[in-house]
């Protein structure tokens, strides 16, 4: 352990995701998803793939514990659940692509996956559609495969909740419950895989650090009555965090 704890301080450019994480916090705390849109494209600039989703797992499972309280009075059980049915099924499919990807590669999905949804997100898209439980298993599988090999589970559950059937308080306590099941989960499956290092473990504890902070800072910014404040400004974060993280930058 003290070998492992020597190594991840000597971690190139541990500051630089110390800072990342604090962000990538605040951004989950007040908008209940973004973290891993935000911290993954930037980590992935400093640290292995495998280490990225190790680190970002770790550091986020606290962090969100923390605001999981006040997620519970707010949030549709039914609907986390469905979805983390899904979730549990194909996450073991998307870990299996991410032991094949290289960190180029890695690097180009992350932040076109982030580019995307920010895209989508402000482009104001809407659908109209209301999902059954079993639409919402298949929305938790999706978000499992895309979260086993990018580290951002996000998009598909977010998207899905853009039909304006539910208050945002509501859609940010699923979406942050669900995020929470889907570490978890994640957590098991790369123990079954052999995949948690225990440099990357003990990183993504040092980060927990700036992780809960930021995320317990930006729950107390939250206000529900400036929602689309808050929206453009993940947005924002999420959006120059993919574009730093292309590779022809670098």
């Amino acid at each position: 352990m003290p070998e492992a704890l020597a190594e991840a301080l000597a971690t190139p450019g541990l500051g630089w995701l110390c800072g990342i994480i604090f962000i990538a916090g605040c951004v989950r705390g007040f908008a209940g998803f973004g973290a891993a849109l935000v911290f993954v494209p930037l980590a992935a600039l400093f640290i292995p793939p495998v280490w990225v989703i190790v680190v970002i797992m770790t550091a986020d499972i606290i962090g969100a514990m923390t605001l999981a309280p006040r997620a519970l009075r707010d949030a549709g059980l039914r609907d986390v659940s469905a979805l983390t049915l899904g979730c549990t099924i194909c996450l073991p499919f998307g870990i299996m692509v991410l032991e094949r990807m290289d960190p180029e590669a890695f690097r180009w999905v992350v932040a076109l996956v982030a580019l995307a949804m920010v895209a989508l997100l402000a482009s104001g898209w809407r659908h109209h559609v209301t999902f059954s439980r079993t639409a919402l298993a298949g929305i938790g599988g999706a978000s499992g495969f895309l979260g086993g090999f990018t580290g951002q589970p996000g998009p598909p559950v977010i998207l899905a909740y853009l039909g304006g059937e539910y208050a945002a308080a509501r859609i940010r306590a699923n979406t942050l419950l669900f995020l929470l099941a889907f570490d978890i989960l994640l957590v098991a499956a790369l123990h079954f895989r052999g995949l948690l290092e225990i440099h990357a473990v003990v990183l993504g504890l040092i980060l927990m650090i700036p992780s809960t902070l930021g995320n317990m800072l930006g729950a107390q910014l939250f206000d529900p009555a400036r929602a689309r404040m808050y929206r453009f400004l993940a947005h924002g974060l999420i959006a120059a965090s993919a574009l730093l993280a292309l590779p022809i930058f670098g």
